[in-house]
């Protein structure tokens, strides 16, 4: 009877992978070809003769292996008994940014809570409650819709009983029922953060040069508040210079938000230098036009003047 390891290496010459498996061999014995130490920061990573690739796990170890590659290539041609590697490819270990601590298990900040199935049959409603769902269902004549209307209220009771039962709080703002312990829900919270923003943002357009220093006396807000504000009226104006505005009101505005100076302290032609760096370069031909025609004035006259010349030819064509 033939042994495993004939079997083996006759079924692999077969395959025409005999060869390669001699090859690989030596993985299970890199520890005792380059020794322990060289043999923890490294690994193969491929073999084909006449060079071999490994990687090191860090680059201070890729060095020392550089340094010692003539004797490491040795090394492993004693193993094989023959001169198979001439060339020795080095490349960096691929390691993973998230680290494992097996020892400290993982903490989540919210407990998350198990849920029960609403078991209506067990929820009774109160006198109250049956009262004021007879009085919404009474509204209508309609019988047929009164009854779907009345088990649809009826439900809709009985969950809330329950939530309530499971911990939820109601919204001090829209009264929803929430699963947190805060003061309003998410959805207004939102709406009141957008709400300051907005008074914020207020402010800022009757003050376009202003800062958050000079902002805060009048409305009480963070940095990061202002910031915001600041800078969706920022991308707002600078939208509409660069889909090619050449309103004055517009291009001052952009520049008053970005240098925080004051009117009088800008020219018509710093003010148009700074717009041209955001303009697009895919306009239509009418305000390409308007656009070669600021760029070599100091104020809005010549752009008023074919504005104003226009608006005269439609009124009349009208």
């Amino acid at each position: 009877m033939e042994s495993l390891d004939l079997l083996l290496g006759k079924g692999l010459q077969k395959l025409g992978i005999l060869e390669q498996f001699k090859l690989n061999t030596i993985v299970h014995h890199w520890k005792d070809v380059v020794g322990p130490i060289i043999a923890s920061h490294t690994r193969i990573i491929d073999i084909k003769p006449p060079r071999i690739v490994i990687s090191a796990d860090t680059s201070q170890w890729m060095q020392e292996i550089k340094m010692n590659e003539k004797r490491i290539i040795k090394h492993i041609n004693d193993y094989y008994k023959s001169d198979v590697i001439t060339e020795m490819r080095l490349i960096m270990q691929r390691q993973s940014y998230i680290k494992q601590d097996e020892e400290k298990p993982l903490i989540l900040e919210k407990e998350i809570k198990s849920r029960d199935y609403i078991q209506s049959n067990k929820i009774v409603l109160t006198d109250d409650d049956v009262d004021r769902i007879d009085s919404i269902v009474n509204k209508t004549n309609n019988e047929e819709l009164k009854e779907a209307f009345r088990k649809l209220l009826i439900s809709r009771w009985k969950k809330e009983i329950h939530l309530e039962q499971q911990g939820f709080q109601r919204c001090e703002r829209c009264h929803v029922l929430m699963d947190r312990n805060n003061q309003y829900c998410v959805s207004c919270e939102y709406d009141l953060y957008r709400e300051k923003i907005n008074g914020i943002k207020t402010f800022i357009r009757n003050y376009p040069y202003c800062k958050y220093g000079d902002c805060k006396p009048h409305i009480n807000c963070t940095f990061t508040e202002f910031s915001t504000a600041m800078r969706e009226l920022i991308y707002f104006y600078l939208d509409k210079i660069y889909k090619g505005s050449t309103s004055r009101n517009h291009m001052y505005m952009a520049a008053m938000l970005i240098t925080h100076k004051k009117p009088d302290e800008l020219t018509d032609q710093h003010v148009i230098n700074l717009c041209n760096k955001y303009r697009s370069k895919f306009l239509d031909e009418e305000k390409q036009k308007e656009l070669q025609a600021l760029r070599g004035i100091n104020e809005w006259e010549a752009i008023n003047e074919s504005n104003n010349s226009s608006e005269f030819q439609d009124n009349s064509k009208s």
